[in-house]
């Protein structure tokens, strides 16, 4: 299909990047997970995984029955989702360009012969042998840089080792175990420290209470009823942020978001008289 980006992955960081790209003219396609883990659902396009749509900053997204669904609503100018884990869809679409978001620290499968152009987000990529260009998306002086040869820096944004450990990872909650969790508040509703955040349901019948550990806005946290892994991220509270900041695009989604379009629009700039942006 002409004039198409696909975007692996729809959370929080891939819904700035998807957002981007959908308002500056490109056809997107999201392929997510039958059930998506991200914790800031209020503005993650992952949503519509679970209602059939979502609402990002005015800007909605569907999700599709199939491919010959999302080929007729691609046409149609939506912005559309299709669960579609492995991207198995790729080849048939043979897309222009194609970004994972995922960040998982991992390929994923995604290689550069996917489209004829590939980037990817984070660590975990080698840009000039796995993808084309990698994003940096580590805060600091070089987030958002576009990298073509060699790693991004390792991400300091997620825990994975124990619970806790780390002072300036306080505003995040993980799952001491695996098991099925429940969130007691609403995002963007103030919580306290120390008062009960979530109830963790394990295999062998224990239920453990699981605390808010800082003051401040519930910014994120996972479905009712998800079943997750141990030190698995499950909710997200921030200490100063304002309740309305829980619905709209971070900082750090935009920075990325405007690199991914730039490194699009390098690639564009590239091929005279083979125009591929616009979704006509």
């Amino acid at each position: 299909m002409k004039h198409l980006v696909v975007v692996r992955g729809g959370g929080e960081l891939a819904s700035g990047t998807i957002h981007a790209l959908y308002r500056a003219g490109f056809k997107v396609l999201v392929l997510e997970q039958k059930q998506p883990s991200a914790t800031r659902r209020r503005v993650a396009f992952s949503e519509a995984m679970y209602r059939g749509e979502s609402k990002v900053e005015r800007i909605v997204c569907h999700k599709a029955k199939n491919l010959i669904d999302a080929k007729e609503r691609l046409k149609k100018g939506e912005l559309v989702m299709l669960e579609d884990p492995e991207a198995r869809c790729v080849k048939a679409l043979k897309p222009q360009v194609l970004v994972d978001a995922i960040l998982s620290h991992s390929t994923n499968g995604t290689t550069k012969d996917m489209a004829e152009h590939t980037i990817a987000l984070g660590p975990g990529f080698c840009a000039g042998r796995d993808v084309d260009v990698v994003v940096e998306t580590m805060r600091g002086h070089n987030l958002g840089r576009l990298i073509y040869e060699g790693f991004s820096a390792r991400s300091q944004d997620i825990q994975s080792s124990t619970v806790g450990e780390s002072a300036n990872m306080e505003h995040l909650i993980f799952a001491p175990e695996e098991g099925t969790v429940d969130i007691l508040s609403t995002i963007s509703l103030m919580v306290k420290k120390g008062e009960p955040l979530a109830r963790l349901h394990t295999p062998d019948g224990r239920t453990i209470e699981i605390k808010a550990t800082i003051d401040g806005v519930l910014r994120g946290a996972l479905h009712k009823g998800s079943k997750v892994k141990k030190d698995q991220k499950i909710a997200d509270i921030h200490p100063t942020m304002g309740q309305e900041e829980c619905f709209t695009i971070s900082d750090k989604a935009r920075c990325v978001a405007g690199s991914v379009l730039e490194a699009v629009m390098v690639w564009e700039n590239k091929r005279p008289k083979r125009r591929f942006f616009g979704r006509g």
